[in-house]
């Protein structure tokens, strides 16, 4: 069964186009603003979308795939756990429970 879910590097790079196009569209808004301040705001905006672009280019998603495949090992060892020793993983789901209940009561 196919999931219809977007994969986790293509959202993560739609929303950083996005947000460097909103940067960018406020980059090309201020340009008719001639005050010192804006001048100087501009071009560390310049900088900013030029060093962000350099910096995530390939690495971003290598990062976002290792977080991935940390999580899947993760849950498949939790999962193992689980099979192996069901009675503990019930006790340790009940004790979490119970402290989450304990400090939401307060």
């Amino acid at each position: 069964m196919k999931q219809e879910y977007p994969a986790a590097k293509d959202v993560a790079a739609q929303e950083l186009r996005e947000a460097l196009a909103s940067t960018e569209a406020l980059l090309s808004a201020l340009r008719d603003d001639g005050s010192e301040s804006v001048k100087e705001l501009r071009a560390r905006l310049a900088t900013t979308i030029a060093d962000i672009r350099r910096q995530l280019g390939s690495s971003f998603f290598a990062s976002a795939r290792d977080k991935y495949r940390q999580a899947r090992r993760t849950a498949a060892s939790v999962n193992q756990f689980t099979h192996r020793h069901p009675w503990s993983a019930v006790v340790i789901g009940t004790g979490i429970g119970v402290l989450i209940g304990l400090l939401s009561a307060d």
